[in-house]
Order: C-alpha cells, then structure tokens, then sequence
C-alpha cells in the first residue's frame, strides 16, 4: 500500500495542515480503518506544535456517508442476536478516544464539505469548529431509515448548530437537504463554488493562523468550555481563560501605530 492508499491523507504546508478521507469508492465511509485513520491525524495535528490550522475534506463525491452499513449487516448477522445483547450492554462510556469524541483542540479546524455529508459523516463534519460547503454537497441525518442511531454526537452538536426545531425535523424525518438549505439553517457558514472549495478554506486558514494564537485559541476554548454551563459558570470559565491569555504586545504596537493588515493585524 502506498501513502497514496491510505485510507486518511495527512498533508502539511506550512503551518495548515489538510486532512482528505481517502476511500471515495465508498464514498469515505467509516470502514478500511478510515475512522481510526481520522483519529490518529487529529492527534498528530493537536499535537505538533507546527500546524496551527486544519483543514478537513473529502476525496471523491463524498465528503462522509458515515458508517459501512454493509460491514454492520453482515457482522450482525454473523453474530446473532445473543451476540448483539452482548454488545448492548458493553458499552465504553467516557472513555472513548475517537476523533468525535475530542473536546479539548482549540486551534481552529475548518470542515470543507465536498458532496454527500450523511449520517456519520455529518457528526464528523460537526466535530469541526465551523463547516464551509461546495454548492453540490448535501446534508442528512439518512441513518434513520435504517434504525443507526447517531453515537457520534449528533444529539448534542446538532441543535447547538442549527437550533433545536431544526436539529430534531433533520433528526426525525431522515430528510435530505442541498447546500443552500444548510446555509439558510446556519450548518454551514459559507457556500461556495466546487472548484473554489479548498481555496476559500486555505483562505481562511491563512488568517486564523497568522493572527496572534493565544487569543484565537483561548476564546476558542471558551465558547466550547462554555457550552451547557450555567449563564454565571460561563461567564466564570471566560473570565479565568481571559486572565491567562497572553497579549501579544507587538500586535498591539501595530494598532497603535496604524500599520496592520485589517484581516490578520499583521
């Protein structure tokens, strides 16, 4: 097998790190060991010091049809019912180590939504911080015809994107819905031309890391730690990262002095 056959691309230029699911025969779906691929490059990204911006996306039709329904067919019925019993009650709660289950990288990662984005793949693609979407890619929670529940935090990350009503009429319908529907409802934050998709997304890396990090990534950390909490216990958490987020005395010479870019305030 050569890099290229990997079922996860890991590329670096500079300090923007490109994350491609790599199995478009099938459409990036979860077999092949691409979800522990994926894991395994979020790692490598949290922790080189080096890459300050991700960037993740799909190679094919597909940016993730989630899991490989097929491969779940065959193992339950291989199985039987006294094995899937079995597996119902051995559940790992909270000690998970999949890349939908990070809570803690606070350098930005931007989901660059190529095509199908169902099931699965949408609560990868909500794992991002924010999602941009080519104007052919489409979005659903399409698991639900067939009974897989969302176990990848679909439940939580969903309503906190789209609002609650939205959240559940994806959640319970199944429905399918194109790029421009997404935007309207808030999943994705741009559309964008296909041809322009990565291009706007390395746009946009670009500014995240060429501002000041410890801002960027402080206030990052407060809006995630933030979620669920109390109104008062929100404001607490802001107030304690804020305190230890070191100003960057340079950037703020150039506000001084009127010589900055306007994007980056380099």
């Amino acid at each position: 097998m050569t890099a290229s056959d990997d079922p996860v691309l890991y590329e670096q230029d500079g300090p923007v790190v490109t994350v491609t699911l790599n199995r478009p025969e099938v459409m990036n779906n979860f077999g092949g060991g691409l979800f522990e691929g994926l894991t395994a490059a979020a790692d490598r990204f949290a922790a080189d010091d080096s890459a300050l911006a991700m960037i993740l996306t799909g190679r094919g039709k597909a940016f993730c049809a989630g899991a490989d329904l097929k491969a779940i067919e065959a193992s339950m019925r291989a199985a039987g019912e006294a094995g899937q019993r079995r597996r119902r009650t051995a559940r790992r709660l909270f000690s998970n180590p999949k890349f939908t289950r990070r809570t803690d990288i606070y350098k930005p990662i931007i989901g660059a939504i190529n095509g199908y984005c169902f099931a699965g793949g949408l609560e990868v693609a909500l794992t991002c911080h924010f999602l941009i979407g080519a104007e052919s890619s489409e979005y659903g929670v399409l698991n639900r015809r067939w009974a897989v529940p969302l176990v990848d935090g679909g439940t939580f990350r969903l309503p906190q994107w789209v609002g609650l009503g939205n959240a559940l009429y994806l959640i319970q319908t199944g429905a399918r819905i194109d790029a421009h529907e997404a935007h309207r409802i808030g999943l994705i934050q741009e559309l964008v031309p296909d041809e322009q998709l990565l291009g706007r997304a390395r746009d946009l890396a670009e500014v995240m890391v060429t501002v000041p990090q410890s801002g960027l990534r402080g206030d990052t950390e407060s809006v995630l730690r933030g979620l669920g909490r109390s109104y008062e216990d929100a404001l607490a958490v802001e107030a304690a990262i804020g305190a230890n987020t070191e100003i960057d005395a340079t950037a703020l010479g150039r506000f001084a002095s009127g010589s900055y870019d306007p994007r980056t305030g380099a």
